[in-house]
């Protein structure tokens, strides 16, 4: 008897012990670090949210500042327009010095200056904010520094001319780093402002000052965009408050992040010792579990399993337990009885492959009969699908006007009936070239010829001979050499005309890989197809052609105002039900009747197809125009924003504008043609169709009240797009 097999170098206990301590110590590091991760994550979105608070904070309060210079220089102004009388100085009368202490409780410094002398002011800076308010003739707003004097909040004004000498008001508040302080210290902040060169003008804690900006950075701030930038110890929020409507000063925020960060680093001191503590555990007590549950039994089968080897088949396990080791050993107390009767079993076995054998003869038998009876059948199908192919064409030609499913339906009842590698559907654009159409079984991947002209071989052939070609080997055959340099894949090839009362629609091609792929019931069967075909696409082709007239404005090749309604409702339904948005654009041409009278109505008639041809070059291929009515123009534009359509509108009113007509310089008032245009957008501005066009002709017609040759968007408060504010053509 052979000895039983001496054990691994890993034992059972070592191979399930280490695959659990390490699972539980990847699972533990994963855990922690993820704990890590979002705890880090969370408490920069919080440090994230306190710069963005704060900086909305020194906003608003720099802005009430604003607001309060404001309206104490509107004040002075409205009391410097009544008349003097017994007043105290020629430049405030003194029925309202009490406007003046008011100021002077506010912190705020004000100063009149006679027009005539504001020049000989020392600081530069003070006299070119008052020019700008004099040429202006508003309040302008800026911030002041100077060595004598904190940082100034500061609003010069030209006061009313009367009875008095023209004067101007100068206004002055203070911004301290007390004030920064004081509305940052709620968020564990500190503020500091800089001018647009980047100089810092106060800061609530001088000891700790921003870093500079790049000249890249500094203009991305100045431009309105917000800038974070992260430091050793601090994370700042760059960011620039308007003052007026001309000058900007920049906020910078900051965020100490050393405490944060020994928190972080805390937390992951006692996750990883917490991890390490539950592992030892863990380990301890799966190790004296897996002792009692697991080896006792293995050991168990172990010398159950020598016993057998050794010929033992009385052997038996006692008392096994309820699980799946214990029905392991049940099993092995089963599998020693039964092998007792396995002679017995391996007799009957035998027995029962000689029956096997003689079934299989007995199958094979069938199987021959099977084989004969499925080539008849395979050629009654072949029969069978011909006819459904034809009858197939004919239902397609009935009920399909869509070239494009037309011919993809075309190829592949070809393709069903007659196996093939590739197909091509050609059809004729002049008498002089063949274009493909479709193709079926291509690679995407590669580069054809789309255009045979009269010079290719297969233009002579077809053309020529108006019957079906069939080269049964194109590498023994030269003429074809530019096709297979084409299809160099291809052996053989089927050239099928479609021919409808004599003249020829085009040609169907079809290649295999092998030589001499197409037999005479093949070709008879796609000839029959292709005659089908030929009808179909002459009536898809009259369909079409019929429809095109029918949706089409016959003077500007542009859809005509039916089928803009319809594709209108159309769209308006998909947009209620996704909830999507679209705009509307009406165009107008400006002073279109005095061209016509000076020009007459045949040039008037080329303005009308030039301007639509300019409209359909410049707009996206997913939007509609349409003449609307006379020089009226309307365009459809899905998904699209009144920004968006903005944008698209200007974009149409400059083209127009910069393109020279004949006669305009000497008819149309500016000189040369113009569009008036008006947008609305769904639904912003309306929830009905009827409505929207209302609105869309209302801003057309706002549009023509306010001069021409401009766009206005429906109720639109929002500022005109930088990149579009440009001024109309003159």
């Amino acid at each position: 008897m052979g000895e039983f097999p001496q054990r691994s170098a890993w034992s059972l206990r070592h191979k399930i012990l280490l695959p659990f301590f390490i699972i539980l110590l990847l699972l533990g590091g994963v855990a922690t670090f993820s704990f890590i991760l979002l705890l880090n994550r969370a408490i920069h979105e919080t440090v994230d949210d306190r710069l963005n608070s704060g900086r909305d904070v020194i906003f608003r309060e720099i802005k009430n500042q604003e607001f309060l210079l404001q309206n104490y220089a509107e004040l002075i102004g409205y009391a410097y327009r009544l008349p003097p009388s017994g007043r105290a100085s020629q430049s405030f009368p003194p029925e309202h010095e009490e406007l003046l202490a008011s100021l002077a409780r506010s912190d705020i410094q004000a100063e009149f200056l006679p027009v005539a002398r504001w020049q000989e002011l020392p600081a530069s800076d003070l006299r070119e904010l008052i020019d700008h308010a004099i040429r202006s003739g508003r309040p302008r707003f800026r911030f002041l520094n100077s060595a004598q004097m904190p940082p100034t909040l500061t609003v010069a004004c030209l006061l009313p001319e009367g009875a008095r000498d023209g004067q101007v008001l100068i206004l002055r508040t203070a911004i301290k780093a007390s004030f920064l302080s004081a509305h940052s210290i709620g968020f564990g902040a500190r503020t500091s402002l800089m001018n647009l060169s980047g100089g810092i003008l106060t800061a609530s804690d001088p000891e700790h000052l921003p870093p500079s900006l790049s000249p890249d950075q500094l203009a991305t701030v100045i431009g309105g965009q917000t800038l974070i930038r992260v430091g050793n110890s601090s994370k700042y929020l760059y960011s620039a408050i308007p003052l007026g409507t001309s000058e900007l000063v920049l906020t910078v925020i900051e965020i100490p992040m050393n405490s944060l960060d020994a928190l972080v680093n805390d937390l992951t001191l006692q996750g990883i010792a917490t991890l390490a503590f539950f592992v030892l555990m863990g380990g301890l007590l799966y190790y004296e579990l897996l002792q009692r549950q697991i080896m006792a039994p293995v050991q168990s089968l172990l010398k159950a399993t020598q016993a057998l080897s050794w010929g033992n088949f009385d052997f038996r396990i006692e008392k096994p337990k309820q699980d799946e080791l214990g029905q392991v050993a049940q099993s092995f107390n089963l599998m020693a009885e039964k092998l007792r009767t396995l002679y017995a079993d391996s007799l009957r076995q035998e027995k029962e492959l000689a029956a096997a054998e003689e079934e299989l003869r007995y199958q094979s038998l069938l199987t021959d009969k099977n084989r004969q009876i499925e080539e008849a059948n395979a050629e009654l199908t072949a029969h069978v699908n011909e006819l459904s192919a034809l009858f197939s064409l004919i239902q397609d030609m009935i009920g399909s006007l869509d070239l494009d499913v037309l011919f993809g339906r075309v190829l592949q009842i070809i393709k069903d009936v007659v196996p093939c590698d590739e197909l091509l559907l050609l059809l004729y654009q002049d008498e002089e070239r063949l274009q493909i159409s479709k193709t079926l079984g291509l690679n995407p991947a590669r580069k054809y010829r789309e255009l045979f002209d009269g010079r290719s071989i297969l233009m002579e052939e077809i053309s020529h001979r108006q019957e079906c070609l069939h080269v049964r080997d194109l590498e023994e055959d030269q003429r074809f050499e530019d096709y297979l340099r084409d299809y160099p894949e291809t052996r053989s090839l089927l050239c099928v005309p479609m021919i409808l009362k004599e003249q020829i629609l085009g040609v169907i091609n079809l290649h295999k890989k092998e030589v001499g792929g197409f037999s005479e019931r093949e070709i008879r069967l796609v000839q029959a197809i292709t005659a089908q075909a030929a009808i179909a696409i002459e009536n898809a082709r009259l369909y079409q052609q019929t429809r095109d007239l029918s949706n089409t404005d016959s003077l500007t090749r542009l859809a005509n105002r039916r089928f803009f309604q319809a594709a209108l409702d159309k769209e308006f339904a998909q947009a209620r039900r996704y909830g999507t948005n679209f705009s509307l654009i009406m165009i107008d041409i400006d002073h279109f009747k005095r061209y016509n009278d000076a020009h007459g109505h045949l040039q008037g008639d080329k303005v009308l197809r030039d301007v639509a041809q300019i409209l359909q070059d410049n707009i996206r291929g997913i939007d509609l125009a349409a003449r609307f009515g006379g020089e009226e123009f309307i365009i459809l534009m899905p998904k699209t924003n009144k920004e968006g359509a903005r944008a698209a509108a200007e974009k149409l009113r400059l083209c127009v504008a910069e393109r020279e007509f004949m006669g305009a310089a000497e008819s149309q008032p500016e000189g040369h043609l113009t569009l008036s245009l008006g947008i609305a957008e769904f639904p912003e501005d309306a929830d009905s169709l009827e409505t929207l066009q209302e609105q869309a002709d209302q801003a057309l017609y706002q549009a023509k009240k306010e001069g021409r040759n401009q766009t206005v968007a429906w109720n639109s408060t929002a500022p005109p797009l930088p990149y579009l504010n440009v001024p109309p053509l003159s």
